[in-house]
C-alpha cells in the first residue's frame, strides 16, 4: 500500500516550517530513491513544494544512460500526441502525428512513452485538471478504471478487485484541486518495462521556500551528484533550499522470466492440492485422498487401483455461506459455482443428510488456496451422493427430481423477456440471490424468504395492476398492495373470487413471513413462525422447498391468467 504520509513529509511545507525542512531538499532524494524501490512508485505528483513525474525511455537509449542529456529533457505530463505542420529548412512541407517524447529535447527519450497525461480543456473546463493514463499501458495490463476505487484495477487470482494504478486526490493536503499523486503497483510496472523493453526515468524536483517570504535565489551554496543511474544538482541558502534530477530504474523482471513464469502457470507445474475425506467407491471404502489428478483415474482405467477421478468428497452445508453471501463476486448456480475472472466448480450437490458434495477431479481444478477452503468443512459422508447427481453424473440421464426454485427462476426469465405492463423485470442479478437455505441457519432461511419474495411478489407492478382494475371499472383500495391487487384481478378475468383467493394464498404466506422473518415485527412472533415452519415440515429448509413449490405453481396459473 502507498505510504501517503512520507509522501507529504516532503513535499507539504511544515506548519512551524522550521528551519531545517526548509534547507534540506536534498533529503528528498532519499524519498525519491526509496519510492522506486517500493511496491507502488509515483509516476507524477506536483502537490506542495513536489515535483515527481515519471516516463519510460528504450533500455538501448540509457544504456549506459546520459544523464545530462536526461536532465535537459523539458517533458512533462502536460505533454500529449499532436498533429503538427512543419515546413521549410530543405525539408517537404507535410503534416505528421507527433508523438509526446518526441520534442522533449532529449535523445535518450526519443521512442519512449509518456504515461501520465494531464489535460485541461480551455474554456470548458472549470474544475480541476483531467488527469488520463497511456491507453497501451493500461490495455496491456488489462486495467479497468472504478470510481470508487479511484483507480485502474484488475481482479486478482482470487476474483478481488485489485487497484493497480491509483489517482489520489491531495486537495485535502494542499488546498489546490488538481493536486494528486498517481502510482503503479511496482511489479505490473516492472512486468510492462520487461515486454517493451524500457526503462522507467522519474525527473524530480524539491524547492522549498517560504510562500510569502521568498525573493529570489542569491547565490546559493551548489551541490552536485553523479552517480551510475542517478544525477541531480541543489542549491541551499538561509531558510531555502533546492533539488532536481534524475534517476533511472531498469526492469527487475526479465522476458525470460515471464515466458517461465506464463509456462508454469499453463502446465501447473508446482501446484500443491489438497487431500480430502471421501467415498471410494472404486475400493468399497472411506479413505483419505488426494484431489492431485495423478492420484486419481478415470472410470475407463479399470486396471489402475487408484480412486475414479469422480469420487466424492462431502462437506458441511456451511461450506456454500461463503459464496451465498457474496453474488457480487460468486456465481452459485443450482449445481455449479464460479469466481468472477478466476475459478469454476463444475459439480456440487446436496444429499438427503443435508451433506454438499463434489467431485475430487472438480475440486483439483481450484486454486490450493481454496482447496483448503473446502478441506475446512470437509466430513465424511452420512449418506450416498444425491439421487439427482447418480441420474445425471453417474448414469447420463436426464434428472427426474423436481427443482421449484430452477423453475421458477426459468419461468420469471421468460416473463422478464417478454415485458409484459404488470411485470416489472427482476433480471438475472436478482434471480442470482435466490438458493435453497441448506443449513439449520435461521438467518440463511430468512434470506431465502426475503430473495423469493424480491423475485416474486414486487415483481407484479401495483400500478399497472390498479390500472387494470381501473379499466375494468373495478373499485379498489389505494393502500392494497400486489397480492391484494392481483386477487381483484384474477376475479376480472372470470375466476372465482373462492379460486382467486386461493392462487394468491402462497404469495400471501410468502409476503407475510417476508415482512415477520426479516422486518421489524416483534421477536415473539418472529420464533412463533420459526417453530411453526419446523413443527410442520421438520426442518427450515423442507419448509422453504415447500414454499417455493407452492409459490411457483401460483405464479403459474397467475401469469396464466393475466
Amino acid at each position: 500500500m502507498f505510504d501517503l504520509d512520507a509522501l507529504l513529509k516532503v513535499a507539504i511545507p511544515p506548519a512551524d516550517l522550521d528551519k531545517a525542512w526548509l534547507e534540506g531538499a536534498t533529503d528528498a532524494v532519499d524519498y525519491v530513491v526509496g519510492n522506486s524501490q517500493s511496491e507502488d512508485i509515483i509516476l507524477y505528483t506536483g502537490a506542495g513544494q513536489a515535483w515527481i513525474y515519471a516516463m519510460l525511455a528504450p533500455l538501448a537509449n540509457v544504456t549506459p544512460p546520459d544523464l545530462e542529456d536526461l536532465q535537459r529533457s523539458h517533458a512533462g505530463p502536460d505533454g500529449g500526441w499532436v498533429i503538427d505542420h512543419v515546413w521549410g529548412g530543405g525539408e517537404p512541407e507535410r503534416v505528421y502525428i507527433s508523438a509526446p517524447l518526441d520534442s522533449s529535447s532529449c535523445k535518450s527519450l526519443r521512442g519512449g512513452e509518456q504515461l501520465v497525461f494531464r489535460r485541461y480543456f480551455n474554456g470548458v473546463d472549470k474544475g480541476p485538471v483531467r488527469t488520463e493514463l497511456s491507453q497501451k499501458l493500461v490495455q496491456a495490463l488489462d486495467l479497468y478504471w472504478l470510481d470508487e476505487e479511484s483507480a485502474f484495477c484488475k481482479l486478482n487470482e482470487d476474483g478481488d478487485i485489485e487497484p493497480i494504478i491509483r489517482v489520489i486526490n491531495l486537495s485535502r493536503y494542499t488546498g489546490k484541486v488538481s493536486d494528486i499523486v498517481v502510482t503503479i503497483n511496482a511489479h505490473e510496472l516492472h512486468r510492462y518495462m520487461a515486454v517493451t523493453e524500457m526503462a522507467l526515468v522519474t525527473r524530480f524536483d524539491f524547492t522549498r521556500y517560504r510562500p510569502k517570504a521568498f525573493g529570489g535565489w542569491h547565490q546559493p551554496t551548489r551541490g552536485q551528484h553523479i552517480g551510475e543511474h542517478l544525477y541531480h544538482h541543489s542549491g541551499v541558502q538561509s531558510e531555502c533550499s533546492f533539488v532536481n534530477g534524475v534517476l533511472v530504474s531498469r526492469p527487475l523482471l526479465t522476458q525470460e522470466m515471464l515466458v517461465r513464469k506464463s509456462r508454469h502457470d499453463w502446465n501447473d507445474e508446482g501446484k500443491e492440492y489438497a487431500t480430502f475425506k471421501a467415498h471410494d467407491a472404486k475400493n468399497n471404502r472411506l479413505a483419505e485422498v488426494s484431489c492431485a489428478p495423478t492420484a486419481l483415474a478415470s472410470y475407463f482405467e479399470k486396471d489402475s487401483p487408484l480412486p475414479y477421478q469422480v469420487t466424492p468428497a462431502f462437506f458441511r452445508p456451511e461450506v456454500l455461506q461463503k459464496y451465498k453471501a457474496d453474488p457480487e463476486k460468486y456465481t452459485l448456480q443450482h449445481r455449479s459455482i464460479e469466481c468472477r475472472a478466476s475459478w469454476y466448480l463444475k459439480s456440487y450437490d446436496v444429499n438427503e443428510a443435508g451433506q454438499v458434495h463434489a467431485y475430487l477431479c472438480d475440486l483439483a481444478m481450484l486454486p490450493y488456496k481454496e482447496q483448503l477452503y473446502w478441506q475446512s468443512f470437509n466430513e465424511w459422508p452420512k449418506g450416498p451422493i444425491s439421487k439427482r447427481a447418480f441420474e445425471t453424473d453417474i448414469l447420463g440421464k436426464f434428472t427426474s427430481i423436481e427443482d421449484p426454485v430452477m423453475d421458477l427462476k426459468y419461468e420469471i426469465e421468460k416473463i422478464d423477456g417478454l415485458k409484459p405492463e404488470w411485470w416489472l423485470v427482476r433480471g438475472q442479478r436478482l434471480a442470482s440471490t435466490l438458493h435453497y437455505p441448506i443449513t439449520t441457519s435461521i438467518e440463511e432461511w430468512a434470506n431465502a424468504i426475503l430473495a423469493l419474495d424480491q423475485l416474486v411478489v414486487e415483481g407484479f407492478s401495483p400500478k399497472s395492476l390498479r390500472k387494470r382494475l381501473k379499466d375494468a371499472n373495478r373499485s379498489f383500495d389505494k393502500q392494497w398492495g400486489s397480492v391484494r391487487l392481483l386477487q381483484e384481478c384474477l376475479i376480472c378475468v372470470g375466476i372465482d373470487e373462492d379460486d382467486a383467493i386461493d392462487i394468491v394464498e402462497p404469495l400471501k404466506a410468502l409476503h407475510h413471513l417476508r415482512s415477520k422473518v426479516k422486518g421489524h415485527s416483534s421477536e415473539s412472533e418472529r420464533q412463533q413462525l420459526i417453530r411453526a415452519a419446523r413443527t410442520e415440515h421438520g426442518r427450515l429448509s423442507a419448509h422453504f422447498r415447500s414454499l417455493v413449490a407452492d409459490v411457483r405453481s401460483a405464479f403459474d396459473r397467475i401469469v396464466e391468467a393475466l
